[in-house]
């Protein structure tokens, strides 16, 4: 064997233990965490569907992600309050109790469009919102639309008018108090129930009425509910959110950060386009067009109803103030854009 082989022979076996070294030291980077989903078909489900890239970027970020179905939300809250989850995915409104400014952005009649919703995901993902996407040791790790939340009625007539709603009964979801205002406010008679059980309520005449994203319709079975002569409002009661928290000191300190522009600059397109399917799936012989007076009433209602919670800091003001201005900045003309209400007129 020549010099130069032997040479050359060294150079590709320290080649390889290098690259050997690079390896497991890649591996000893990448940490292992568990996130627990809400997806109420289960792990086959749609929301399950959506983490498929996600688990590839996260592993690019350092993390190998366990991904666990849940099919009850209440569970998976409980189970990361309880540190049995690293992660978890929720409905928006159900995180305010871990991050109550991203958890807001769920409120009562807050946005009425999808480039609304997506203007106000694009800031929370921005470097200048990320304190208020943490409240001490959770954090906000990625946000993408559920869908605009309509109001299905097992008779049309039911959503001809305000008065026509009195004394009607609606399932409420327990833990969401703004639902409960909505019902008083408009006369009806709030029922008490879960997102496991709303539907079933509904679908078996319990109740009168039920709010729900579109995306519920087929999983949920609601056309049972709808029967004949049931009708679906094609007024927005408001945005549902999709969001992901973190234990923050159980994730890389950059993971968190990366994952909320991840979300609004990967997944957004992807997941609307399911949404939207969704809104085109329920049939055209169900929906009740509001408009006209209708709908300004309607409107006037919810917005008295955001003052009341404002009033009663329920909402986070700074996440109120913001969906003001992202209304605002879609039409400028709309009353109370120029109103005091909700912290000020929109300059």
């Amino acid at each position: 064997m020549s010099a130069i082989t032997r040479v050359l022979g060294k150079w590709a076996a320290a080649g390889v233990l290098a690259c050997a070294a690079l390896t497991a030291a890649a591996a000893d980077d990448v940490v292992t965490r568990s996130i627990c989903v809400y997806d109420p078909v289960g792990a086959s489900g749609p929301v399950m569907e959506q983490f498929k890239d996600y688990v590839i970027f996260a592993r690019e970020h350092g993390v190998a992600l366990d991904l666990r179905a849940y099919t009850s939300e209440d569970v998976v809250a409980a189970d990361f309050k309880t540190g049995r989850c690293d992660a978890a995915g929720l409905t928006g409104i159900r995180m305010k109790q871990f991050v109550p400014f991203a958890g807001s952005l769920d409120m009562v009649g807050g946005l009425q469009t999808y480039d609304q919703l997506h203007t106000a995901i694009r800031v929370m993902a921005s470097e200048k919102a990320a304190p208020l996407m943490r409240t001490g040791d959770y954090e906000i790790a990625g946000v993408v639309p559920g869908g605009k939340v309509y109001l299905f009625s097992r008779e049309k007539r039911f959503l001809d008018s305000l008065q026509a709603a009195a004394g009607k009964k609606v399932a409420v979801i327990g833990y969401d108090k703004q639902a409960r205002v909505v019902a008083n406010v408009a006369g009806a008679s709030p029922v008490p129930a879960t997102i496991a059980s709303f539907g079933p309520l509904f679908n078996n005449h319990s109740v009168d009425m039920a709010y729900a994203p579109a995306i519920a319709y087929k999983p949920l079975e609601l056309y049972k509910g709808l029967g004949e002569n049931g009708g679906v409002a094609d007024f927005v009661l408001g945005m549902l959110s999709l969001q992901m928290v973190v234990h923050r000191d159980r994730f890389p300190a950059d993971f968190a950060p990366a994952s909320r522009r991840w979300a609004v600059d990967n997944a957004w397109d992807r997941v609307i386009a399911r949404i939207r399917q969704s809104d085109e799936e329920i049939p055209e012989r169900y929906w009740v067009r509001i408009d006209g007076e209708r709908e300004t009433k309607y409107r006037s209602m919810l917005g008295e109803i955001r003052q009341r919670l404002w009033d009663e800091g329920w909402y986070d003001h700074r996440m109120q103030k913001l969906l003001k201005k992202v209304r605002c900045s879609t039409d400028p003309s709309v009353a109370e854009c120029s109103q005091d209400s909700e912290g000020g007129a929109v300059r």
